[in-house]
C-alpha cells in the first residue's frame, strides 16, 4: 500500500512540476509577445510622425525629394519619396524599434505608404490658358526664362502654369519644361505646370473687351512706341492692342494690356505691372534683355508663347486685385479668390507591419539627405 501512495505522490509531484513548467512557459511567451507588440507599437508611432512630415513636406512643394534616416529615442525611422512622375509622388515612412540605425532589418518595423497627387488650384495661375494653345516655347541660356507663381506679394502663391485642354497636357508640360525643370516654378515644385479642365475665362474676356471699349485710357500708338511708359498704381492704365505694340527700353507701365488678336513683343528692360490679357489668337514675345511682367498674363481662346533669355512672369495678387477693384472685374474676383492651398493631396494610403524581406532598399546607408 505504502508503494503505491508513494508512486502516486511522485506522479502527482510530476504532474504538477509540468503543468507549472508549461505556465512558466506560456508567461514567458505572453510578456514576450506582449513585448514584442510594444516594440511594434513604438515603431508604428515613429513611421506615423515621419509620414506625417514627409506629407506635410510634400504638400509644401511637391518636387521636394526626400531620403532621411533619423534617430530617436527608441528607434529610427526612414522617410523617402520619389521622383516626380507625371503628377503624382510616393510617399513612404518606415518606423524602427532598436537603436542600431537604419541598418537593422531584423528590428520590428511598421510602414506607412501613400501617394500625393497634384490637382489643379483653382483655375488662375502666373500663366493660365484657356482653349488650345498654339505654340508655348521657353528657350535661353543660364538662367533663363522664369514663370513663377510664388506670389511677390507674399499672399497666396498660386501654380506656374495652368492649362485647360487635355489633349495639350503633355505637349505643353514638355514646351514648358523641357529646357530645365525650375523654369516653371509655383506650389506645386519646379516644372509646376497643371492642367484644369474647368478654366473658363469667357466671362473675363467679356468684361475686359467692355472695359477697353469704354474705358481705355491710353492709345496703342502712345505706349508702343518703346519710350513711354503709361499708367501708375494709383492710375492704372487700360490700353488696347490690335496691331504689332513693342515695348523696348525701359516703357512699359501699369495696369491692364488687352492683347486682340494682335502681338505684344518686350525687350530691353520693360516691364509691365499688372495683367496682360491675350486673345483673339493673339502672340506674346519676351526676349533680348531683361523683361519682366509683375501680375499675370492670361491667354483665352488660342495664341502664342515665345519667351526668351532671361524674360519673367511674376505673380503678384496685390496688383491683379487692385485691377479688379478699381475697374470692378467681377469675373477676376471669382478667379483669384480661388483656392490656392489645397492643390496636393493624398489620394491612397496603406500601412502594416513589415519582415525583413519588406525592408526598404537602401537600408544600412545611414544619415539624412534632403
Amino acid at each position: 500500500m505504502g508503494k503505491y501512495v508513494l508512486l502516486i505522490t511522485i506522479g502527482a509531484s510530476a504532474a504538477l512540476s509540468m503543468y507549472a513548467g508549461q505556465f512558466q512557459s506560456a508567461q514567458v511567451d505572453a510578456r514576450n509577445e506582449l513585448a514584442d507588440r510594444q516594440k511594434l507599437i513604438v515603431a508604428r508611432q515613429m513611421a506615423r510622425s515621419a509620414y506625417a512630415s514627409g506629407v506635410s513636406e510634400v504638400k509644401r512643394q511637391l518636387n521636394v525629394g526626400l531620403n532621411q534616416c533619423e534617430q530617436l529615442e527608441g528607434g529610427t525611422f526612414e522617410l523617402t519619396t520619389s521622383p516626380l512622375s507625371g503628377d503624382t509622388v510616393q510617399v513612404r515612412a518606415v518606423g524602427q524599434y532598436g537603436a542600431d540605425g537604419c541598418s537593422c532589418t531584423e528590428c520590428p518595423q511598421y510602414a506607412i505608404s501613400g501617394e500625393a497627387a497634384l490637382e489643379p488650384n483653382g483655375s488662375f495661375s502666373a500663366l493660365t490658358f484657356d482653349g488650345s494653345l498654339g505654340s508655348a516655347s521657353l528657350s535661353g541660356g543660364g538662367k533663363g526664362p522664369v514663370i513663377s507663381g510664388n506670389d511677390a506679394a507674399g499672399k497666396q502663391d498660386r501654380n506656374g502654369v495652368s492649362l485647360s485642354e487635355s489633349g495639350d497636357e503633355a505637349t505643353m508640360r514638355e514646351e514648358f519644361c523641357g529646357r530645365q525643370g525650375s523654369d516653371v516654378q509655383g506650389i506645386g515644385g519646379d516644372c509646376d505646370v497643371v492642367h484644369d479642365p474647368d478654366i473658363d475665362l469667357e466671362p473675363l474676356d467679356a468684361e475686359l473687351s467692355d472695359l477697353v471699349q469704354n474705358q481705355a485710357t491710353h492709345e496703342e500708338s502712345e505706349l508702343c512706341t518703346g519710350k513711354s511708359s503709361v499708367g501708375s498704381p494709383k492710375d492704372p492704365a487700360v490700353v488696347k492692342v490690335e496691331n504689332g505694340c513693342k515695348l523696348s527700353g525701359k516703357s512699359g507701365g501699369t495696369g491692364i494690356l488687352y492683347v486682340d488678336g494682335g502681338s505684344l513683343t518686350m525687350t530691353g528692360n520693360s516691364e509691365w505691372k499688372g495683367m496682360v490679357f491675350v486673345t483673339g489668337k493673339g502672340d506674346f514675345e519676351a526676349s533680348k534683355g531683361t523683361p519682366d511682367i509683375n501680375g499675370s498674363v492670361v491667354f483665352h481662346d488660342g495664341g502664342s508663347l515665345d519667351m526668351r533669355g532671361t524674360a519673367s512672369v511674376q505673380y503678384n495678387s496685390d496688383r491683379v486685385r487692385q485691377l479688379r477693384e478699381e475697374f470692378g472685374i467681377d469675373a477676376l474676383k471669382e478667379l483669384i479668390d480661388s483656392p490656392a492651398g489645397d492643390e496636393v493631396r493624398m489620394v491612397s494610403r496603406s500601412q502594416g507591419a513589415v519582415g525583413p524581406e519588406e525592408a526598404p532598399a537602401g537600408r544600412g546607408r545611414g544619415g539624412s539627405r534632403n
